[in-house]
């Protein structure tokens, strides 16, 4: 029955164009192609999936676009603390006046994601398979990673929703 089940969905897709896969919408798309290979390189120094380091970026810079990561090329919501030798930026978002690190450019923030994820707090999760995105989402969540409570949830959901785990197969 499961055949006959996975059989008829098969057909229905391709007889109802619509409920195939939608493509990303262009500037989530625009982000993916811009930072893949960069995410690829990390995740080769670094053993941090691919597809978590996109899909981070996607959620905390909103694909680019958002003011961190446009003016401060701060694209993973890294805050600063003292002792460290960056400028910072002012927004809200724990509190009305949390520090941000400013990067010279994305490549910064992105290494630096890559060094904040193998600190001694989350190095656990680099032992991880990188093809195993749904335990590196839940560890980061379980980490405090985040503040919102479905953090894992959402991660996952935009990773099978732009099909993000592909990259980690290669």
């Amino acid at each position: 029955t499961i055949f006959f089940i996975l059989a008829s969905l098969l057909l229905m897709s391709a007889a109802f164009p619509a409920l195939k896969r939608q493509p990303a919408p262009k500037h989530i798309e625009t982000y993916i192609q811009k930072y893949l290979s960069t995410a690829q390189t990390e995740a080769k120094l670094y053993n941090i999936p691919v597809s978590i380091t996109l899909a981070q970026g996607i959620i905390e810079s909103d694909a680019g676009r958002s003011s961190l990561a446009r003016k401060h090329n701060n694209h993973f919501g890294v805050k600063w603390h003292k002792g460290r030798k960056e400028k910072f930026a002012v927004y809200r978002d724990d509190t009305p006046k949390d520090r941000f690190v400013v990067y010279r450019s994305a490549w910064w923030s992105y290494r630096d994601h890559s060094r904040l994820l193998t600190s001694k707090h989350y190095r656990h999760l680099t032992k991880l398979k990188r093809t195993q995105y749904k335990r590196w989402a839940r560890g980061l969540k379980k980490c405090g990673y985040a503040t919102h409570p479905k953090y894992a949830e959402i991660l996952i959901s935009i990773i099978e929703k732009y099909e993000l785990w592909k990259y980690d197969l290669k």
